[in-house]
């Protein structure tokens, strides 16, 4: 078996890419990946130059993507020129360029493992020319698996229409698993939130003459199709078959260095005030371990640049000084030289600062325990902020969306009352007041930017959404108890315990425990998240 082996992809291949470095790894190759191998502070090309010239065998990932890529055909053509042993892995079938029509390939499209076994076998064999892959359709079982789940949990997710946001998000699933994209966070939020949502639908609206059963065998297999089916999409097998967006990424790879008092490292942070937060953290933990904190960067033989929407350049020399670019935010990368060095990803939370201190004087190694497999078409968040994202956006379709079985409920009744345009001019005014709270209130936490991106704002935002969500709830009840005192044929106010009225009422006194639940458990990263002032 070769010594060492490097991996040519694309960033749409990612997912597998990170499962063949884990597996190839385990088998005990040397893996050159970039994300993996590529050491910070130092410029990226060149150590990637460097990698395929050292590797054994240059393994290229196929695809749509790759072929279309200019990094790759750059490294593809490297190889070519060095005359290493090019084995092709098959991940979508497509045309070849004639330069790489006679190398060795494996279609990984089915069964990984067998897949896996094959490519051993291969590395240990000599090189052995075969016919240009065969193009068309191929999968494995567990792709077939979720598409059929994805369309039984479309099935049970009719009662929840009304909702808007679960229908926009789970009709186009099915295509999407064979299509191997689909936005895997927003499909994963309108599944966590189907069994609540067809729960509470069954407790509110099936006082409805017959909508009974079409409201309960829903809700009750919905707690068990809908975990089945995050299930799979979170599965091995997804990952090896989903692109980025299709796929739930793994945030730092398994690497625990064995060290306990690591040799000091004078270090400078470099960050926007608004960044304070992150960079007491790490200065925290880097001092802990030893590393003493120096306020010249001249004289720091580690210079750790914060990027976030505040600050995305730095004036430290990096062909001068090691610099190691830290993403906190997603943020685009003005500095030129900045964008040629390999960065540290803590867009998801800082975790394994730890990590970060002991290898502080093995940058060789830093990735090996830090670095995030690339990841396209998504934004990543801390995962409080991304789950107060998905609460915000949840309330914002309910509040809309509520209205269609409150007409249903209460429509033709309503018409019957003398203040029935008032009545509707001020539940606008009532949603319309929720949504601008919403709105501004999400744009700013998402952003991090501007006087409502705060832990108090925030806080006193979720207040008034209660607020006038239960002012509304209690002024249609008003309404309508008012109309029933005039004989008009309205459900009285007993029956409005299962009334749509108090839908949303009770679904965001729900939304606010969990929500503060989980703000309890991430309490760091939650008040982290927001600018220093």
């Amino acid at each position: 078996m070769p010594n060492s082996v490097f991996i040519s992809y694309s960033r749409r291949e990612s997912p597998f890419v990170d499962i063949l470095l884990d597996t190839l790894e385990d088998e005990g190759v040397n893996v050159w990946v970039d994300y993996h191998s590529l050491v910070p502070a130092k410029p990226w090309l060149d150590q990637i130059l460097d990698g395929i010239h050292q590797a054994d065998v240059f393994l290229l990932v196929v695809s749509k993507a790759s072929m279309a890529s200019a990094h790759v055909e750059l490294e593809y053509k490297n190889a070519l020129e060095e005359k290493k042993r090019i084995i092709l892995i098959i991940f979508e079938a497509v045309s070849l360029p004639p330069a790489l029509q006679d190398c060795e390939w494996i279609d990984f499209r089915r069964s990984f493992q067998r897949k896996k076994k094959e490519l051993l076998e291969q590395l240990d064999k000599p090189i052995q020319l075969s016919a240009p892959p065969q193009t068309g359709f191929k999968t494995s079982f567990i792709v077939w698996l979720t598409f059929f789940v994805s369309l039984l949990t479309l099935l049970i997710s009719i009662p929840g229409w009304w909702t808007f946001y679960i229908p926009v998000l789970l009709i186009p699933l099915p295509a999407g698993i064979l299509r191997r994209e689909f936005p895997y966070y927003r499909v994963r939020f309108a599944l966590l939130t189907l069994p609540i949502v067809l729960l509470l639908s069954w407790v509110f609206f099936s006082t409805y003459p017959g909508l009974y059963n079409f409201f309960a065998v829903p809700s009750v297999a919905s707690f068990l199709i809908s975990p089945l089916l995050l299930l799979l999409l979170s599965s091995k097998g997804m990952r090896l078959w989903g692109k980025p967006i299709a796929s739930a990424p793994r945030f730092a790879n398994p690497y625990q260095p064995e060290v306990d008092t690591p040799e000091p490292v004078p270090f400078f942070i470099d960050h926007a005030p608004a960044d304070k937060k992150y960079a007491d953290a790490i200065s925290r933990e880097l001092t802990n371990y030893g590393h003493p904190q120096v306020t010249d960067p001249a004289e720091a033989k580690a210079n750790l640049v914060l990027l976030s929407c505040y600050k995305n350049s730095t004036s430290i020399d990096p062909e001068k000084q090691a610099v190691y670019p830290i993403l906190i935010q997603d943020t685009h990368i003005e500095d030129r030289k900045l964008q040629k060095i390999q960065w540290i990803d803590y867009r998801s939370g800082i975790r394994n600062l730890d990590n970060l201190a002991k290898l502080l004087p093995e940058p060789a190694k830093l990735l090996k325990a830090l670095g995030v497999a690339p990841i396209s078409g998504q934004v990543l968040y801390p995962r409080i902020i991304q789950m107060f994202d998905y609460f915000f956006a949840l309330l914002a379709f309910f509040s809309i969306s509520v209205w269609i079985p409150l007409f249903v409920e209460l429509g033709n009744e309503l018409l019957q009352l003398d203040n029935w345009i008032s009545f509707l001019i001020m539940n606008a005014v009532f949603t319309m007041l929720t949504m601008s709270i919403l709105f501004f209130t999400r744009r700013a936490l998402v952003q991090r930017e501007g006087r409502l991106a705060s832990l108090g704002w925030l806080t006193v935002s979720l207040f008034w959404i209660g607020v006038i969500i239960f002012i509304q709830s209690f002024y249609i009840i008003v309404t309508i108890t008012d109309a029933t005192a005039l004989a008009v044929p309205i459900p009285s106010a007993d029956d409005l315990r299962g009334s749509v009225s108090m839908f949303m009422p009770c679904s965001c006194t729900l939304g606010v425990m969990l929500i503060s639940l989980f703000s309890l458990l991430n309490w760091q990263d939650l008040t982290r998240w927001f600018p220093a002032r």
